[in-house]
């Protein structure tokens, strides 16, 4: 349904532009057609607009699409009327719907004028410096901060992060403006492994509809697809192995030596805590799943699921699974007398259409991960972690932090 709405959005976008700009292509030669061929028809308007052909691409790649529209609008008015304050007005209260207007207006007169490149050069810059902030945030890399201590024994609370976005498949923007679009990831750099940091958004910020609206997590990747997952006494294990922590802290070298011991940063010196681990018996509130009598330290066994998976459901483990069913994947799902019914049918079993995956604090004492929201969907991923740009700790600069890599 939402492909369709787009598809029809589309359809009346391009009759729009149509209405609005065949008389320059007629008064330039070009036959009526091309205004209604895609991707050519802007590259014949740059010709006509005496404006660089790599325009072309920027108006159709998403967000920045909507500035180009702006400076195409303010030229394309130019080949009818005198560009004044008045007429810019009336275009930006329209909506560009007054190019259609002069287009129609058989009063109105094509003016063949060559265009000056520094005509209202103060907004074309503006523009397009929007334009190249946009592309650099949305499609190559971000700056994060780190807001919480739940990366203590790698990232520290004031730590600014260069956060690649093409690592994993550069994402493209969901929410544009008014408009929803389907989530759409390009190809890969590589692939995630364990112990990778993962910036996010946020699964159970259920407050936004929308996945790039989520607030912003980073964690460890723990688990992948297809991982069985279990911690005892503290302790991780993948797949039946003993899995090691794998940390750039100066913090987490003492820990090993004093392994029996916390460690936290309080200013100018380190406090030692000792460490103590919840036992197996005693349930921690907000566990995932809810039914589940685990804790942070005795967690699991836990199956990671991944695309293609058939599960088998069962009253033992549709807690586990609900959420991936109805709230990741957009099913319905109801249990009448000991029968799962989603999407209106009756089944015992579900198919997976995602990768998924486990994500822990460093600091596990004090961290919200998949241990109290489950697992994270691979849509959900916004990029690697690549270095930190700087730190600072409240007044104080940590210089030694500066372009440190993240590993």
């Amino acid at each position: 349904m939402l492909i369709y709405n787009i598809l029809i959005l589309i359809i009346i976008l391009k009759v729009i532009y149509f209405l609005g700009t065949y008389k320059l292509y007629l008064n330039n030669g070009r036959n009526i057609i091309i205004a209604l061929i895609p991707l050519y028809n802007i590259i014949i308007l740059m010709k006509i607009l005496k404006r660089p052909i790599w325009w072309s691409i920027l108006c159709y790649i998403p967000i920045i699409y909507f500035f180009m529209y702006i400076l195409l609008c303010l030229d394309i008015i130019s080949c009818f009327v005198t560009r004044n304050k008045k007429n810019i007005l009336i275009l930006i209260i329209t909506f560009g719907a007054y190019l259609i207007f002069l287009n129609l207006n058989k009063n109105i007169k094509f003016k063949n004028i060559k265009f000056i490149k520094e005509n209202s050069p103060e907004l074309r810059s503006l523009i397009f410096s929007i334009i190249l902030s946009l592309i650099i945030k949305l499609y190559i890399f971000q700056i994060f901060f780190i807001p919480s201590s739940s990366m203590e024994k790698s990232l520290l609370i004031g730590d600014f992060l260069f956060v690649s976005k093409f690592n994993y498949g550069i994402r493209i923007p969901i929410t544009q403006l008014l408009i929803k679009f389907p989530y759409l990831r390009l190809p890969s750099l590589k692939k995630i492994n364990h112990n990778d940091m993962i910036v996010f958004n946020f699964p159970n910020d259920f407050k936004s509809k929308s996945i790039d609206k989520k607030k912003y997590y980073i964690k460890r990747c723990i688990g992948l697809p297809g991982d069985n997952l279990i911690i005892k006494n503290g302790l991780l294990y993948i797949n039946g192995l003993l899995k090691k922590e794998k940390t750039n802290s100066l913090l987490f070298k003492v820990q090993k030596k004093l392994k029996s011991f916390n460690i936290k940063r309080n200013e100018n010196k380190l406090i030692y805590l000792k460490k103590e681990i919840i036992p197996n018996s005693l349930k921690e509130t907000n566990i995932f799943p809810e039914d589940k009598l685990w804790n942070r330290d005795n967690y699991g066994p836990i199956y990671i699921p991944k695309k293609g998976d058939c599960l088998y459901l069962n009253k033992q483990n549709i807690f586990l699974y609900k959420d991936l069913i109805t709230k990741y994947e957009n099913n319905s799902l109801k249990l009448k007398k000991n029968v799962f019914i989603i999407n209106n049918k009756k089944t015992f079993k579900y198919l997976v259409k995602k990768n998924y995956y486990f994500m822990l604090g460093d600091n596990r004492e004090n961290s919200l991960d998949s241990r109290y929201w489950g697992f994270l969907p691979f849509d959900h991923i916004v990029g690697k972690p690549l270095l930190i740009l700087f730190s600072t700790n409240e007044f104080k600069i940590r210089w030694n932090r500066f372009f440190s890599l993240i590993k």
